[in-house]
């Protein structure tokens, strides 16, 4: 596993995308005719936030089973993510689908963060700092609610 310590590294993106760019992208996951061109890669995550707002968000995922994994890169720029460091529920949405289930933070010394990054290192080819964080979304089994 490719592991970056942080020393000297680059921000993996300059700038957030315009709500716009989500916006389409996320048009495009729910299309029920132009989904696949994104369903490999990327997923819509649903949450409710604190103010009780339905959050949607388009994300990178790797999938292993029934976890999917997604790194936030220059998580200290983004504040979505913090909403998870408590496990909470979520929804993720692939392939015309949703799915309920848990997501949550898993920081480095977390025994789960290791087997994490490497699914997700293995999916992208995208190395897994010590200081980014990872989210990991549990979900539940079929047809339970």
């Amino acid at each position: 596993m490719d592991l970056d310590t942080g020393t000297g590294r680059r921000h993996r993106h300059t700038h957030r995308p315009p709500a716009l760019v989500n916006r389409v992208t996320l048009a495009v996951l729910r299309s029920r005719r132009w989904h696949r061109l994104l369903d490999g890669q990327l997923c819509e995550l649903r949450y409710k936030a604190g103010d009780g707002r339905m959050i949607s968000l388009p994300v990178l995922y790797a999938a292993a089973g029934d976890r999917y994994v997604v790194l936030v890169g220059d998580a200290s720029d983004k504040r979505w993510w913090r909403h998870f460091r408590r496990p909470g529920a979520v929804e993720v949405c692939r392939g015309g689908r949703s799915r309920p289930g848990i997501g949550r933070i898993l920081p480095p010394h977390d025994p789960g963060f290791p087997v994490a990054a490497e699914t997700y290192v293995r999916r992208h080819d995208v190395p897994v700092g010590l200081d980014d964080q990872l989210l990991a979304v549990d979900l539940s089994p079929e047809g339970a609610t």
